[in-house]
């Protein structure tokens, strides 16, 4: 356990000259979304406060934030516990999805460039072996920087930013998960499907082929969770 004079000191990539309170907050935010801490856990701030190492203000701060973006729930005298994953949320979270990321596709298509589909690619191409707790989560960074490149590559922030918030959601599953299935494979051939369609100025490919991945990504995780 960390105490808070070594959390301030402490930086992840990307953290330098972060406050304690945002360091707090991401790593709180990091190990929810990971499911180190897993679904309906439940912990007081004082809990947290000897977890992390850090003051009450700190913790709460870091707290009502997460609840914000529910992925804490206050639960009164008792305090916080972890949201929990139904299949109704992986239902709306893959509508969502779709919406969002046909859109950012068809939008992609007039603003590609030669560098960052040659990322995407990179990215397109990543795998797994299933049930490898060391390259799935590689895997699951790569897939989330894919979906983000692509929204980027929109033009448009706001949808950039709205799906970003989305993915965040749509990660936990993931850890959850964590792939029993070998489904990498298909991964990389939907995915480099979109990045040719978008290579090639094709709109309406592009949306079909996003759309596709989405109802067959909504398929093998709906087999997961329903077991």
């Amino acid at each position: 356990m960390k105490t808070e004079s070594e959390l301030s000191r402490s930086t992840s990539a990307g953290e330098e000259g972060t406050s304690l309170a945002q360091k707090l907050y991401n790593a709180l935010k990091r190990d929810i979304v990971t499911c180190h801490l897993k679904p309906g856990l439940s912990f007081t701030e004082d809990w947290l406060c000897r977890k992390y190492g850090a003051s009450r203000t700190t913790v709460r701060d870091a707290c009502l934030r997460l609840s914000k973006e529910e992925l804490l729930q206050w639960v009164a005298k008792k305090g916080y516990s972890v949201s929990e994953i139904t299949i109704k949320d992986l239902n709306e979270l893959f509508q969502l999805r779709a919406v969002l990321e046909a859109a950012a596709a068809e939008l992609a298509c007039a603003a590609k460039s030669p560098q960052v589909l040659a990322r995407a690619y990179e990215l397109a191409r990543v795998t797994y072996e299933a049930g490898d707790r060391d390259t799935f989560p590689v895997f699951l960074e790569a897939n989330h920087q894919f979906h983000s490149l692509i929204a980027e590559m929109s033009g448009n922030r706001w949808l950039s930013q709205q799906l970003g918030q989305v993915l965040v959601h749509f990660a936990r599953f993931s850890y959850l998960s964590m792939a029993a299935d070998s489904y990498g494979p298909n991964v990389i051939n939907e995915h480099e499907g979109i990045v040719d369609a978008i290579r090639d100025g094709d709109v309406e490919a592009a949306r079909g082929r996003t759309l596709t991945h989405m109802h067959q990504s909504k398929e093998r995780a709906v087999r997961y969770f329903l077991g």
